[in-house]
């Protein structure tokens, strides 16, 4: 993999390139602990699936018998330091992934915290017993040496033939992928050969490949009778990309209109009475939005339905392969 000639115009790539130099020459300070840290991240801005990995390892870390926590940085929250994720919380007190995640597994520590040293320390002294840390979204932050570092990268947007930014999507450089011990590709098309084919190796890196796969709506706010195959619905995301989605839902349902707002946009209340007007104006539609848009429209008191996204292995694929990489359970 070569490095455009436009990278080396940015700033922005000599200042990376001197951090990840002071790095791996010990003039900055890496931090590993003695229990299991699970690193889930990307290089690119926008959505690659951290949170559904996220939520797919803690499920399979429960089912094991283990003691998952969830560590996030808690994005777009107004609050600061340490703080541990409670049900009750509103995005604007935790962020709104933390708090999906935290709803998906009520019994699961989840905490928020933007110097992760400190949280992952925090963590350990409050439950010291067995814990399995996995840090959301902190593949950039190199003060914590995690154990395993999981790379997520879209199949359709692979970091191998992109650029930094302001040039293209990466926010770091594409030898960082080294650091990784697997890429997980997602959303893959549905044919297995087609996504390996497209798919992208680096170096000697296992490489896994994964779908999104969605499960049936689930009530937001009171919500009128399950909209059947064809209903006309009214579609309200507020991530990075909404376009799998979107289309996903096409195949099932009319989607008449998409109210589509940039990546953890904070709902107004503007924002609101938008949609209720689509709605009074339209009394047939009803609104489908996504878990992490919807711990943001908890309070509106809008009727509408929940699509639930998770991360899924092809069959015959290495699931449990992948699972035992990470960590080293069967």
């Amino acid at each position: 993999m070569k490095t455009s000639f436009l990278q080396w115009l940015s700033p922005y790539t000599w200042a990376l390139t001197l951090r990840r130099l002071l790095y791996d020459r010990g003039f900055f300070r890496s931090y590993d602990f003695k229990v299991p840290v699970i690193c889930v991240g990307n290089i690119t801005v926008g959505g690659t699936g951290k949170t559904p990995m996220t939520e797919y390892l803690a499920g399979r870390l429960l089912e094991s018998g283990k003691n998952p926590m969830v560590l996030s940085r808690g994005y777009g929250r107004i609050t600061r330091g340490f703080r541990y994720v409670a049900l009750t919380d509103t995005a604007s007190d935790s962020g709104d992934e933390p708090l999906q995640i935290k709803r998906h597994f009520p019994e699961t520590v989840v905490a928020v915290c933007e110097d992760r040293v400190r949280g992952v320390r925090r963590l350990i002294e409050d439950y010291p017993q067995d814990p399995w840390i996995i840090l959301d979204d902190a593949f950039q932050h190199r003060q914590v040496r995690a154990g395993k570092n999981i790379l997520m990268a879209d199949h359709n947007r692979p970091f191998t033939k992109d650029t930094l930014l302001p040039f293209g999507r990466l926010r770091d450089l594409p030898s960082a992928a080294r650091r990784a011990d697997c890429i997980v590709y997602t959303r893959c098309p549905e044919s297995m050969t087609d996504c390996k084919i497209a798919g992208e190796r680096y170096t000697d890196i296992p490489v896994f490949y994964t779908f999104m796969s969605y499960g049936p709506l689930l009530p937001l706010h009171d919500p009128a009778a399950l909209p059947g195959t064809g209903a006309p619905v009214l579609l309200v995301t507020g991530i990075a990309n909404a376009r799998p989605l979107k289309e996903y839902l096409q195949k099932h349902y009319l989607v008449e209109y998409h109210m589509e707002f940039p990546d953890h946009h904070r709902f107004t209340d503007k924002d609101f009475a938008r949609m209720r007007g689509l709605l009074e104006k339209n009394p047939d539609w009803q609104l489908i939005t996504t878990a992490k848009d919807a711990v943001r429209l908890t309070g509106s008191g809008i009727p509408g339905w929940i699509i639930p996204v998770q991360i899924s292995f092809f069959p015959g694929e290495s699931e449990d392969a992948f699972f035992h990489l990470v960590t080293g359970l069967p």
